[in-house]
């Protein structure tokens, strides 16, 4: 019969400074409403780490956003618009930009106006892909040129 141990559980404040006393990067974040820490992994493979992306908006604001926020990357009125888990920022950076940017594991093209976050998808057809994040619903457009290598990303993803 297992028990429960008490006396192991750390608080925020707790953690914070084990993460400082060893030099290990962290960074706060708002995820679905709830408030946490991003601890980033290394890639073994290029030791690349994606901790958040700093972002300037079109009112030349400067915001870090973390790509678990990103539902989706839409070009509205020569803009690329950003659709977070909390919200929408527009900036001026073009699809290059963000598909440079962003992980391919994790992120992948429909048509050329969308990027989206794989982690959202509940739903692709031919004409669309349905993007879930808590109750909100989102619908962005597919390509024939694109679907294909799309529903491939798809598959290959892992949840």
């Amino acid at each position: 019969m297992k028990t429960k141990e008490t006396g192991h559980i750390k608080t925020k404040e707790e953690i914070v400074e084990i993460l400082n006393s060893n030099g290990l990067p962290h960074y706060p974040v708002t995820y679905h409403g709830c408030n946490g820490l991003f601890i980033p992994e290394s890639d073994s493979e290029n030791c690349r780490t994606y901790p958040g992306i700093a972002v300037t908006k079109c009112n030349k604001d400067i915001c870090m956003v973390y790509p678990h926020e990103i539902i989706y990357i839409a070009i509205e009125d020569r803009k690329s618009v950003l659709y977070l888990t909390d919200g929408k920022i527009e900036t001026h950076y073009s699809m290059e930009h963000w598909k440079e940017t962003l992980d391919e594991k994790s992120f992948a093209q429909p048509h050329y106006s969308y990027i989206v976050n794989l982690h959202y998808v509940e739903e692709v057809t031919k004409d669309s892909v349905t993007l879930r994040c808590g109750e909100d619903e989102y619908q962005v457009y597919t390509s024939m040129r694109k679907i294909s290598a799309f529903k491939k990303a798809v598959a290959e993803f892992e949840k």
